[in-house]
């Protein structure tokens, strides 16, 4: 104890120092912690222990900016002098209010600089001497994840983001935070579909037991004395918990259910045309199904797909949303598509099909999870479009929309015509139970038959072996091909096309009558000819026969799916899914 003895005594002392050093004057000295509460009302004593919490704190900032790696117990003494004042007068709601601001500020300080001096990781938090340091365990409470899979606790999320309209939070007790979730071991189905970042959304509290009882030495040095922790670091999931205990104490559990997604958007990479003119190029234009939270049993997965030119960012607003409602909490998992909007559009169908068929098989083997069979695909744009090839059953449709001969004549080896057959022939996947499209161009859109619309095609960059195998296939069968795909592999741009044979085959493909379907589309422009739509698709074309619901939201293109209308009719239709699909 020799040794724990003498660092408390210097971290002590460096932390007085700094105290009564400001300005060139000495600062007030720290009230002492009466013994009991005669020598002071419950008030006193606690407005005692706020002024210790509050000194502590501005003095660990200094040495924070100053690289020293004491400031991390200097914040932790922080924060047991703010809880300790909570506790000590738990009726005073200004009490409360001022320890809540200060507490949250000492722990946010305390986990940054743990974090970056290597004493924090899912092992817990590390205070106290180096050579011989206490460790706080870290409990998930409520939480899809347990502390062995966690990599990093994010203290400060990034600031707000355009792509996000509005935060969601909730002022209370506790520090909001984001908690980077582990990819998991190679090889396995988190880490298969795991995004660039995956983040959820926690409120950290670190929790000491109740004040008093400390022999004299214990009081003065405060937590970092005793051998073993006094305090556990809980990460609870704000949504299942409402509230705190700190002693008689039940404050509400502060929240901010938007910052795990503001932290998945500031790790993806940024948005650009590379996706569209270079598809199938570098990683992040590889298509890939992505969970953005843990898979949890029992939970309904939404698939979102994002339209040309776009990313699966385009979604987090919407999302934002929908995690603010508890039932989309409970019962949902959100899950998105990424891939490259400028080519090979039923190669991107194709892969979504097979990955979304391979995340089923691997997280239910025996099919016994009700909810993986129930899912949900929301599509905007020319995503509506890969949403309805999951639900359809295309014959030998989208095959005579490019060939002439029937598929068995055409010449072409064995691997290639594996590859021809699952981009051209497939069923419908039994697990997917409803489509949700948004602005979604059944009938294609003019601006791709127009000047810019076919300059956009000519520039993309199509994939060196998907054009391999198109060129080998064309010329080993010259008379087998319609004269526009015998020229080149069409774009995604000229499947839009109104008048594109692929466009026409799938609208005339029929979705099943098990598979029901939901349509949203923009009205926010009117063209020269009367007619209303998105500025991109237009009425007409967004609509689809069959559909149980249709709404007209007035907005644009790239704005519907961000529109509260559209949201709002979206949480409607997870609604029915939930009464329709039964307990």
């Amino acid at each position: 104890m020799a040794h724990t003895w003498t660092f408390i005594a210097s971290v002590s002392m460096l932390l007085n120092v700094l105290l009564c050093t400001e300005s060139g004057s000495a600062a007030q000295p720290l009230p002492s912690l009466p013994a009991a509460a005669s020598q002071g009302s419950a008030e006193q004593v606690a407005r005692g222990h706020l002024q210790k919490a509050r000194s502590y704190a501005k003095a660990s900032g200094v040495l924070e900016k100053e690289g020293d790696w004491h400031a991390v117990d200097g914040y932790y003494t922080a924060c047991e002098e703010a809880w300790n004042a909570v506790w000590t007068c738990p009726d005073s709601h200004e009490i409360l209010y001022d320890a809540s601001v200060t507490y949250a500020e000492s722990l946010a300080g305390l986990l940054e600089s743990a974090d970056c001096h290597g004493r924090l990781s899912g092992q817990g938090l590390w205070v106290g001497p180096k050579w011989k340091p206490i460790c706080v365990p870290i409990q998930t409470r409520a939480m899809s994840v347990d502390a062995t899979a966690i990599d990093r606790i994010v203290a400060r999320p990034p600031p707000a983001n355009k792509r996000i309209t509005r935060l969601h939070v909730r002022c209370g007790f506790g520090l909001p935070v984001a908690v980077r979730v582990k990819p998991g071991p190679p090889g396995s189905t988190s880490q298969q579909f795991a995004p660039p970042r995956q983040s959820i959304a926690a409120t950290a509290v670190l929790r000491f037991k109740m004040p008093g009882g400390e022999n004299i030495l214990e009081n003065f040095s405060g937590p970092l004395a005793r051998d073993h922790a006094a305090s556990i670091l809980d990460l609870a999931n704000p949504v299942e918990l409402a509230a705190v205990h700190i002693g008689p104490a039940k404050p509400l559990l502060a929240a901010d259910l938007t910052a795990p997604l503001l932290d998945m958007l500031d790790g993806m990479p940024p948005v650009s045309m590379a996706g569209f003119l270079q598809p199938f190029g570098g990683s992040d234009t590889q298509p890939r199904l992505e969970f953005l939270e843990p898979h949890q049993p029992g939970r309904i997965p939404v698939v979102f797909i994002h339209g040309l030119a776009s990313d699966e960012g385009t979604w987090f607003d919407m999302l934002n949303e929908l995690r603010s409602w508890p039932t989309f909490h409970r019962r949902y998992e959100p899950w998105v598509y990424h891939y490259p909007t400028g080519a090979v559009f039923l190669q991107s169908s194709a892969v979504l099909r097979q990955q979304l068929t391979a995340a089923v098989e691997q997280l239910d083997p025996a099919g016994n999870d009700k909810a993986l069979r129930n899912m949900v695909l929301v599509g905007h744009s020319m995503g509506g479009l890969h949403a309805k090839l999951q639900v359809v059953d295309s014959g030998d449709t989208l095959w005579n929309a490019i060939a002439c001969k029937p598929f068995h004549q055409v010449r072409m080896r064995p691997e290639v015509r594996e590859r021809m057959s699952a981009n051209y022939f497939f069923r419908p996947l039994p697990f997917v139970k409803r489509v949700v499209f948004i602005a979604t161009p059944h009938h294609g859109s003019m601006l791709a038959a127009l000047g810019l619309g076919r300059v956009a095609s000519l520039t993309v960059q199509q994939p060196p072996q998907a054009k391999a195998i198109h060129d080998e296939v064309v010329d080993a069968n010259p008379d087998a091909f319609r004269s526009d795909y015998a020229q080149r592999l069409p774009t995604t741009v000229d499947i839009l096309e109104p008048n594109a044979h692929l466009l026409n085959a799938l609208r005339n493909l029929r979705i099943p009558c098990w598979v029901t379907t939901h349509t949203v589309i923009g009205t926010g422009h009117k063209s020269l000819a009367g007619d209303y739509g998105d500025c991109i698709v237009s009425a007409s074309s967004a609509r689809l026969p069959g559909v149980v619901s249709e709404i007209t939201v007035p907005a644009t293109h790239t704005r519907v799916h961000h529109q509260p209308a559209t949201i709002a009719e979206v949480e409607r239709i997870l609604a029915e899914h939930l009464r329709e699909s039964g307990p």
